[in-house]
């Protein structure tokens, strides 16, 4: 009796092509490795770690401890490597008093920004921290002003500070070798947010200012500066009188060109129509280019087909008819990446649960004392193509975040090319994930053709991935890593942690989380954990 025919000619030829179909197959589906997990155990009265990413130097994590020394305050910094094994832990001595508000890191740095008290608000300190030798320094700030603070970064030597006095835009300069304070010409301008205050690889740095006022003639002002404060460029746009610029995020010049992204509406709306682009150029004049979502191609995927078609109708109309379309929603860009074909923008459509007081408590998500992005904190001395910009908000004041909470439905990203034009669009739909504050839920990453996109949802992670010659894309999920096969996930703690691109194909992912164990004394315990996630 044969299993098979004598020839095998077509069984083979067959055999092939099926192991064929299966591979290519296999390489469509988006791909996630969990290949690293780092564990601490959490007590009810430990302080939540500040994760901040620093390339291939690894991750630092760092929080405020409940002990004291010399009558100071000591803070833990503990730093890992890629593989997320522990390279140094240090414990650093803060006054009592100060509060983190935010941070900066350039190649082989890491500053940590303190502001003194609850309600002084003009005194900061900067503590300097070398991550080769672990020393660190302290540098004192305190201008001469009622001063209330919603940036900061660092430009070559020196540090950039942006906020408002008596409701005014304004930005200082803080000369780190003689610790001098300037104030910077220019800003103090009535009814004017300051949105974007942002380092260039080359250590210059831009500001962004836009008009909210009720008069006509309303202007975006974008300038830079050098690292000393001299300006070096300003280019005043004008703003179509029947809308509103919401948000806005600068390139760095890591193409040879200078732009500004964003979010836009209707004047006095909460909610945004679509997207803008501004290419920056002093010397000719030129106009802001307005998108709105019906013009997107996978925009509108997270509603049902049948309202994403009816929706994008009327923007057809309402464009031919010379209107603005009338379909808005909730929409907070996070971060711009330029690659060699333009600029990605990453954004998120969200739904508040709540009234969100003071984040909604003016149209224009404007606050003279609180900023969506908080300390904009991102890595001038590091730049690699698709990393893109990185952010940890923190609410002015506080280190926690201040605002009600959110459910985020869907990540965004989309491409323009050098003058603005979409050259694509893609999305991926977020399984309502609930945040205490507008806050970054999912991140991406670009590798040649593929688009990645990743989130977590309580203690799964979500994939999505793109092959943007095809158009065509593949989802997959997976539990999360655990250190020991017993180990069983039981709980995770809602609205914090989230997910955030690192660096090569990898992605970093942390959290809180109720593990249980039998076969260990502590059969329950509470753990802060990261897990390194590698994309294919």
């Amino acid at each position: 009796m044969r299993l098979f025919p004598r020839n095998t000619s077509y069984f083979t030829t067959g055999m092939l092509l099926l192991m064929a179909l299966l591979c290519t197959a296999q390489a469509s589906v988006a791909q996630m490795v969990q290949t690293h997990r780092f564990e601490r155990h959490q007590k009810m009265s430990d302080d939540y770690y500040n994760v901040i990413p620093l390339v291939d130097d690894g991750l630092a994590l760092f929080r405020e401890r409940d002990k004291y020394q010399n009558n100071n305050k000591v803070w833990e910094l503990i730093l890992l490597d890629t593989a997320l094994q522990e390279k140094k832990t240090l414990e650093l001595e803060v006054n009592t008093r100060n509060k983190m508000i935010g941070y900066e890191v350039t190649l082989g740095t890491l500053f940590l920004l303190y502001r003194t008290g609850e309600t002084n608000k003009n005194d900061f300190e900067i503590i300097e921290i070398n991550l080769k030798t672990w020393e660190n320094v302290k540098h004192h700030f305190k201008p001469d002003l009622d001063f209330k603070l919603t940036h900061f970064i660092k430009a070559g030597d020196n540090f950039i500070f942006g906020g408002y006095v008596n409701n005014e835009p304004a930005v200082l300069l803080f000369e780190l070798a003689n610790s001098h304070v300037r104030v910077l010409p220019g800003f103090f301008q009535k009814d004017t947010e300051l949105v974007d205050l942002r380092t260039n690889l080359n250590q210059t740095f831009n500001t962004v200012l836009i008009d909210r006022g009720s008069k006509e003639n309303r202007k975006l002002v974008f300038r830079t500066f050098d690292d000393t404060g001299k300006q070096l460029l300003e280019d005043l746009v004008p703003i179509d009188e029947n809308k509103a610029l919401q948000a806005g995020i600068t390139s760095a010049l890591a193409r040879e060109d200078l732009s500004i992204m964003g979010t836009w509406g209707e004047r006095n709306s909460k909610q945004s129509i679509g997207f803008y682009f501004v290419t920056i150029d002093p010397f000719n004049e030129q106009k802001i280019k307005f998108l709105d979502v019906g013009q997107l191609s996978h925009y509108l995927d997270y509603l049902s087909p049948k309202r994403a078609a009816r929706i994008k109708e009327s923007s057809k109309e309402d464009l031919a008819d010379g209107k603005i379309p009338n379909f808005t929603s909730y929409v907070q860009p996070y971060k711009v990446m330029e690659y060699e074909h333009g600029y990605l923008l990453l954004a998120e459509v969200f739904n508040p649960v709540s009234n969100m007081n003071p984040y909604y408590s003016n149209p224009y998500y404007y606050n003279p004392y609180y900023s969506p992005y908080g300390m904009n904190s991102y890595y001038p001395g590091y730049y690699y193509p698709g990393m893109g910009r990185m952010y940890r908000p923190y609410a002015y004041g506080n280190n926690t975040k201040n605002v009600d909470e959110i459910k985020a439905t869907e990540s965004v990203v989309v491409s323009f090319d050098p003058t603005g034009k979409v050259q694509w669009d893609h999305s991926f739909k977020i399984a309502d994930v609930k945040m205490s504050g507008i806050e970054q839920v999912s991140d991406f990453h670009l590798d040649g053709n593929k688009l990645f996109l990743l989130y977590r949802k309580e203690s799964e992670l979500k994939l999505k991935s793109i092959v943007l010659s095809k158009d065509t894309a593949s989802e997959s999920s997976a539990k999360m890593l655990v250190n020991d096969p017993v180990d069983e996930i039981r709980s995770e703690k809602e609205g914090e942690g989230s997910v955030r691109y690192w660096t090569g194909n990898s992605f970093y992912v942390w959290g809180y989380q109720t593990v249980r164990n039998v076969t260990k004394e502590d059969r329950v315990r509470d753990v802060f954990y990261i897990i390194k996630v590698e994309v294919h």
